[in-house]
Formats: structure tokens, sequence, C-alpha cells
């Protein structure tokens, strides 16, 4: 059975829709009100329980948005699933909503982690990304907070043409933080997001290698979302010819360790992951809304499981192109989102990655197996 058969490593509820900023990229066009038709508090509660009911380890939960701190109720939220026993985490937007005092409840209720988005080294670049005047210095007041709370702290990146170049002064950043982890999100045209602001195939994995160096000199994870082919550039394969851009950080560390956090092989959309929208909605993640039911009439778990959507984006060997025969299949599988994005098709082969699957090589050397079992 696939390592994600039964249950996501991960769970993402979008609480709401609601948020103060305006952000380029935004997935889900967070609007200023909430929308009257959000799941309820008895409502939120009941999918933390089927959540839970995925079986031991419970998958980790992610509250987002929007800001869920716009809900009142997003405290009581956090203790129940705590109570439960789910690891909860929660990704508030910038502003000055996150008071010390609503930070010190989540911890109290038993947040696990606290994720906090930036994008830029500097001021401007960060609120003209975020659109909000002030948000880079909210953001800041939001770490110097959560580290006087002992909360620990993820820092999420938005890797994209704005923001690539700020990458290394961005990872120097990270670890004067004392972050445990740096989300870097490749972008995906969904939302607001637009297709012109994400890289090539070619520029994600020269990012990626960088990623890869990085992480061997620095004392927090790295993971990326939507970009599931580093697990391979992790294993030190690269396309022929392939440079390191930009040159690595001079950071000197021990490796983090890995932990119930941190996934044992890649999650993409369906597969390992899961998201539940602010109405209930099920999709595979939030970069592919591709709807296979509703929370408040299907249950989740039998979704996850069962739906023919969903079961086949565990399937590698349905995949097409490169990445149907691509020796990685298993491990990587390619960013679904991104396929269904730039095709309309899940299934098809992902255009952010530029490896070049053994099998389709002109000598038919299959290096990359030598190199995997050695890994």
């Amino acid at each position: 059975m696939r390592p994600y058969a039964q249950k996501p490593f991960i769970a993402i509820w979008e609480t709401t829709r609601a948020c103060a900023l305006a952000c380029v990229h935004c997935r889900a066009e967070a609007m200023p009100r909430r929308d009257p038709g959000e799941l309820t508090t008895a409502e939120g509660e009941a999918l933390l329980d089927r959540i839970a009911a995925f079986g031991d380890p419970p998958p980790l939960v992610v509250f987002t948005g929007g800001d869920p701190l716009r809900r009142p109720d997003i405290v009581d939220l956090v203790a129940h699933g705590t109570r439960i026993g789910l690891s909860v985490s929660l990704t508030p937007s910038g502003t000055a909503a996150v008071t010390a005092e609503k930070l010190r409840a989540l911890r109290d209720a038993g947040l696990t982690r606290l994720a906090v988005s930036l994008d830029a080294a500097g001021a401007e670049a960060h609120d003209a990304f975020r659109r909000v005047r002030g948000s880079h210095r909210y953001t800041l007041r939001i770490i110097e907070r959560a580290r006087a709370l002992g909360l620990p702290l993820q820092i999420n990146t938005t890797v994209c043409r704005r923001t690539v170049r700020d990458l290394p002064a961005l990872a120097d950043q990270v670890a004067g933080f004392g972050a445990v982890l740096w989300a870097l999100f490749f972008l995906i045209p969904v939302g607001r997001a637009q297709a012109d602001e994400g890289l090539g195939a070619e520029e994600i994995e020269r990012v990626l290698q960088w990623a890869a160096a990085l992480q061997r000199r620095v004392p927090f994870g790295i993971k990326t979302t939507e970009a599931p082919h580093y697990r391979r550039v992790q294993n030190g394969l690269a396309p022929a010819g392939a440079a390191t851009w930009p040159p690595p950080a001079t950071l000197a560390a021990p490796p983090a360790p890995l932990s119930r956090m941190r996934a044992p092989r890649a999650v993409t959309d369906g597969n390992g992951f899961v998201f539940v929208d602010h109405v209930g909605t099920i999709c595979p993640s939030g970069f592919l809304p591709i709807q296979a039911g509703n929370v408040r009439t299907d249950d989740v778990v039998a979704i996850y499981r069962e739906h023919p959507l969903f079961v086949s984006l565990r399937d590698p060997a349905r995949l097409r192109g490169r990445c149907g025969r691509c020796e990685w299949r298993d491990e990587c599988g390619g960013s679904r989102a991104r396929a269904y994005a730039a095709t309309g098709n899940p299934l098809a082969e992902d255009p952010g990655c530029a490896y070049q699957p053994a099998a389709l090589q002109p000598t038919g050397v299959d290096e990359p197996a030598a190199a995997r079992s050695g890994a």
C-alpha cells in the first residue's frame, strides 16, 4: 500500500477568506469581510474530529486563510484540536491584529507552531508584494513576540520573479529569527497569482540546488510546496549542465534533525495532502482547486481515501508525459497543481521540472537508479 493511501501527512483548513491584506499572489483571493457561509464553530470542531479519525498519528493540521485571526473562535478551535490529539499550526496575516495577548492565548490553547509569511528582506519590497504598507513591520513584530513566548516559528516565502533575488538575504534572516523551518512556496497561477510571475523549469531547478546546498549549512529545515522534485535534487541528481544559483549562503551550522513535523517523502496535491476551504469544499490542495466533496455532506476521510480524483493523484502509473516515464515518479510525482494550471489535466507532466528521465535519454543509461540506491 502506498504511504499516503489511508491518511494525509498534512490537512489544511482555510478557516476564513477574510484578510486585511491584498497580496498579489493570493491563492484565496482574500476579501475584507468574512463570508457568512463559512464553517461554524461546531462544523469546524466536527471537521477536526474527522481529521483525528484518520488514525494515529493523525495528520498535522494547519489553520490558514485569509487570516485565521479574523475568526473570533480561533483560540477555541485550536484548543479543541489539541484536546483530541491534533498538532495544530496557524498562519496569521502580518497585521496589527496579531497581538502578544492573542499569541499567548494561542500558545496556551496548544498551538504547536506559528507560520509567518516573509517575502522580501526589506520593508519596501515586502509591503509592495502584500500591498499594504506596514506589513513588514508587523511581521517582524509578530516574529519577535512569538520568540518571546517560546512558540516554534516557521517562515513562509513565496518564490516567484518578484522574490527570488531576495532568497539569500532571507535565508540569513530566517537563521537569525531562530525559525525551525523555512517553507518555500513556488508560485502556482491560482487566485490573484499570474502565470508570468512563476519561475521557469531551469530557474526552479537552480533555486532547488541552492536550497539543497543551503540545507547542509543551516540549523533550520527547508521544505518546498509545489516543487516535489526537491527530493531528487536533495539526492544529488541534477539535469546535465545545471548551474547553481545563487552562490550558497555562508551560514555554518549543523543540519536540522528530521522530526514528526517533516514528511518522510514528497507530499503533493491529494497525495499526503488534503485541503478544506472556508465553506467546507474538499480539494487535493488549495493550489489544485478541483472539488471532490464538502464536509457538510461528505466524510473527509472517505473522500481522501476513496474519491477517484484523490486515488488517481496517488497512482504514479496514471501520470503522463515525462512524469509518467520518470524513475523518480514514486518519490516525487511532480506538481499536480502546476500541471493542472498549465494543461487542465492534473495528471499531465509538471512543466516546472527540468529533469529528463533516464527512459527518455538517448543513451538509455539509468544513472539515477544507481544514485538512488546509494541514497
